[in-house]
């Protein structure tokens, strides 16, 4: 039994699952919203969340003048965040926007399951931003139906060519006993051909050889 449980390990080694959530998280700070699995979504979440919170922290410190502190959660969230882009939009931007708000940054929302996999889809998204002002997991969705839709057209296509390359092939098929009669029919003249100018050498020997025994 797997007793106080704290994570999902996500099938990776443990240096492995830091990148991936390191980037998933910093992902997540530049377009605000992202696509992924709902088990690293979750996981996910939970970095990002508390990075936002630190970068709360260091907000208000660096607002009242307490640069030491402001800079000590600066260092800590630079721990899972390298790009310092990135940071200056944590701090700046996105946590300027919670300080009234406890908690509950982010929102997951399900897409469906995945092709191939069966894996199910979601959408983890910052919550109240710009980007993510209104819900659009309907429009995720639309977005999923129109890329099926476009798929569609292209299957239609492939098959629509491999029935017309089928026809071409049966077409060679049949023409090719033509082809096949037509060779048949002009060895069968060579042969008569040759035949002929046999006889004729023949002929023209045996009258030779009567001439001579003549004279």
């Amino acid at each position: 039994m797997r007793h106080r449980v704290d994570h999902r390990k996500l099938g990776r080694t443990a240096s492995h699952r830091r990148a991936m959530l390191r980037n998933m998280v910093t992902s997540l700070f530049i377009s605000e919203r992202i696509t992924t699995t709902d088990a690293k979504a979750k996981e996910a979440r939970r970095l990002a969340e508390r990075l936002i919170t630190r970068a709360k922290k260091g907000y208000a410190a660096h607002r009242d003048g307490d640069k030491a502190v402001a800079l000590a959660h600066w260092r800590q969230a630079a721990r899972v965040v390298h790009d310092t882009d990135v940071l200056r939009k944590l701090f700046e931007e996105i946590a300027p926007q919670y300080l009234e708000r406890n908690g509950g940054y982010t929102r997951i929302v399900r897409l469906g399951t995945r092709l191939g996999d069966n894996a199910r889809e979601v959408l983890l998204e910052l919550v109240d931003t710009d980007v993510t002002l209104k819900p659009k997991a309907q429009g995720a969705a639309a977005e999923a139906e129109g890329e099926k839709a476009a798929k569609a057209p292209k299957r239609k296509a492939k098959a629509k060519g491999k029935d017309s390359a089928e026809d071409e092939k049966a077409a060679d098929k049949k023409a090719k006993p033509r082809t096949k009669t037509k060779a048949k029919a002009k060895s069968k003249s060579k042969a008569e051909s040759k035949a002929k100018t046999k006889t004729k050498t023949k002929a023209k020997s045996k009258s030779k050889t009567k001439t001579k025994a003549k004279g």
